[in-house]
């Protein structure tokens, strides 16, 4: 007879994310269940409290070369994972995540527990055990991800490069306040909505400028896709292409799959700073066609453009 296949339990820990002065309440614990298409089910225990959710999944089950491997690896050694082993790992966690962030998203926007920030939680711990053995870390890989900027002093030269742009009436698009919140944003997956929000209301901006008799198109009619206002209406209007323009349609891709398909796409922390620098270069380099000879302007590209 064939050995049955061993099954493991894992224990997440999540820290609650809330605002500093919380004002929901909630008769501690509270406890759920979620089940999953895998059959996997997920315990989770909410605390307002304690200031934490912890989820648990029994019966997953893994082969004995998991098992194996498992045992052998400490927390940080995620980076040595068999591909066998992660995808093992991955699926379980991913429907321990998702059964976290349905639950919170329920209590926050249903119950209207609007102090629970955005993304509401971080990881704490995440364990495993075969039966009854002690608890053990899961491996996991270290990330890390960098945004990088510059910035001008105000002083007496960038003074009348300010006084100049007043004088002629070069003002920031509107569009540069969804930047600044793409870039502000913690979430990936709500920065990149912003960083696509700004590209889109910048090049419309742009040729409304440009040629004030197109606005009643570009604003009442809808949007062009991005293949085409950062390319042959850019280059028939301000006279080339933009140089962004292929990864601002694949970016515009991705945010329609986050908008419709949410659950289906992760995007990565770097993923996501990468782009809003990249819409960030496409927006300088829209405005330099339109102002070419605005220092401030020319000063922006040079810094942000890779």
């Amino acid at each position: 007879m064939n050995e049955p296949e061993p099954t493991i339990s894992i224990r997440c820990e999540y820290t609650l994310l809330r605002k500093e002065r919380p004002h929901s309440n909630t008769a501690d614990p509270q406890s759920f269940t979620k089940a999953h298409a895998s059959g996997r089910i997920v315990q989770i225990t909410l605390s307002y409290v304690a200031g934490s959710v912890i989820a648990h999944m029994n019966k997953v089950a893994v082969s004995a070369a998991v098992l194996a491997e498992l045992s052998t690896l400490a927390r940080f050694n995620g980076h040595l994972l068999t591909d066998a082993t992660r995808a093992a790992i991955d699926n379980p966690l991913g429907e321990i995540r998702r059964s976290v962030r349905d639950l919170l998203a329920l209590v926050k926007y249903h119950l209207r527990h609007f102090d629970l920030r955005e993304g509401s939680y971080s990881v704490k711990s995440q364990g495993w055990r075969n039966v009854d053995d002690e608890w053990q870390e899961l491996p996991i890989a270290l990330s890390v991800s960098h945004e990088s900027f510059s910035s001008r002093p105000l002083d007496e030269r960038t003074h009348d490069a300010v006084q100049a742009a007043l004088t002629a009436g070069v003002l920031p698009l509107v569009a540069m306040r969804h930047l600044h919140r793409a870039k502000h944003e913690s979430q990936p997956h709500h920065k990149w909505i912003d960083a696509t929000i700004a590209a889109e209301l910048a090049v419309k901006e742009v040729l409304c400028r440009a040629h004030p008799a197109m606005e009643s198109m570009l604003i009442e009619m809808p949007s062009p896709p991005f293949s085409k206002m950062y390319g042959p209406l850019l280059k028939h209007y301000l006279g080339e292409e933009s140089p962004f323009r292929k990864k601002l349609i694949a970016g515009q891709e991705k945010r329609n799959a986050l908008v419709h398909r949410p659950s289906d796409l992760l995007i990565d922390q770097q993923e996501a700073n990468d782009y809003v620098a990249d819409v960030e270069a496409a927006i300088f380099h829209l405005l330099s066609l339109l102002y070419p000879h605005d220092k401030l302007i020319r000063w922006a590209r040079y810094s942000t453009s890779a």
